[in-house]
């Protein structure tokens, strides 16, 4: 076939709905990547919660040199919680939640959780006390921030009383942070697969 019947040919066709393809395939190229990581990074609320099949749960036995440095205790109507600010520890807060509002038992519920005698105030600042928890762990939650350079690792419980704990790392790589989570929280690397989510926080 000539050139001149192939010009024919492609005078026939309509050009004008072909010859945008490449401009569009040009474009995809070129804004596709950044769009892909702007949609990427973006923050999505539902990363902050701990979802955990309850049927995952796993039993975690600590035991950690803490002392007391605050207690905020907050009344709902029903309920109680009670907030233990911690230092010289990887181990930073405990959250109890107690179904009673009268300090004296909140105090008691506490010690009998952290294994301490009752006659101990725990809730007292400069509290130093050793504290043996086996806690049963739903979920496990690992912030990690580049900028201020921890990670903030956060353990939700099935426990009564003992709701929350929440441990700090000085490890920011991602490989650091996993090898602390295993030994720190002795959980074997399986355990730590199914249980730990990571986030990296911007």
């Amino acid at each position: 076939m000539s050139l001149s019947r192939w010009l024919l040919k492609l005078q026939s066709l309509k050009l004008e709905f072909v010859l945008p393809v490449p401009l569009l395939l040009i474009a995809f190229g070129l804004a596709g990547e950044p769009l892909t990581n702007l949609l990427l990074s973006r923050y999505y609320g539902t990363a902050d919660k701990l979802q955990a099949d309850t049927h995952n749960t796993l039993t975690m036995k600590l035991l950690v040199n803490v002392r007391v440095i605050n207690a905020e205790i907050e009344n709902k109507r029903d309920f109680t919680i009670v907030e233990l600010n911690t230092a010289n520890s990887i181990l930073k807060k405990l959250e109890f939640k107690s179904p009673v509002t009268e300090l004296s038992s909140i105090k008691a519920m506490i010690a009998e959780e952290l294994g301490l005698s009752k006659e101990v105030e725990t809730l007292q600042p400069n509290t130093q006390m050793q504290v043996q928890l086996a806690v049963k762990a739903l979920g496990i939650l690992a912030e990690i921030d580049k900028e201020q350079g921890f990670t903030k690792v956060e353990v939700k419980t099935a426990d009564s009383v003992l709701k929350k704990l929440e441990f700090e790392f000085s490890a920011t790589e991602l490989s650091s942070v996993k090898t602390m989570i295993v030994q720190e929280l002795g959980l074997s690397a399986e355990d730590a697969t199914m249980l730990v989510s990571y986030r990296v926080k911007n």
